[in-house]
């Protein structure tokens, strides 16, 4: 009698995992679709800066600009560099032209995000929203 309970108990411990992971694979399954989709779902922000602004912009960095608004405050990322204060910047134009799109950036996104701007050649610049 005492193996057969404890083949009852083996299996009934084998089925329970079965059935968790099973579960769990499909919550995964789940949150997966809905992370992707939301990512997909947001479409970039366009602003139209003036030519010099932008100018100033593609003269910081070929590479897509990475900006990272927090608590701390406002960080910049400039090709392979590290991220920096805003206020680092020496190029005033380029500064301000930053603080018109974070501006904007904040309106739709709130007062925490980080995002890819990248300038355009017809004047205007995409924000691309990363987290």
């Amino acid at each position: 009698m005492g193996w057969a309970m404890v083949t009852v108990v083996t299996i009934t411990l084998i089925a329970l995992c079965v059935i968790v992971y099973a579960y769990a694979k499909q919550v995964k399954r789940r949150l997966d679709t809905s992370a992707t989709a939301a990512l997909v779902a947001q479409a970039p922000l366009v602003f139209t800066l003036s030519d010099t602004s932008v100018a100033s912009l593609a003269h910081l960095s070929q590479e897509p600009i990475l900006i990272k608004q927090a608590e701390d405050g406002l960080r910049v990322q400039l090709d392979n560099r590290p991220l920096v204060p805003i206020a680092i910047l020496t190029d005033v134009a380029a500064a301000a032209a930053l603080r018109e799109i974070v501006a904007g950036t904040s309106r739709e996104y709130g007062a925490r995000w980080t995002a890819l701007v990248m300038p355009a050649g017809d004047g205007s610049v995409s924000v691309q929203r990363l987290a």
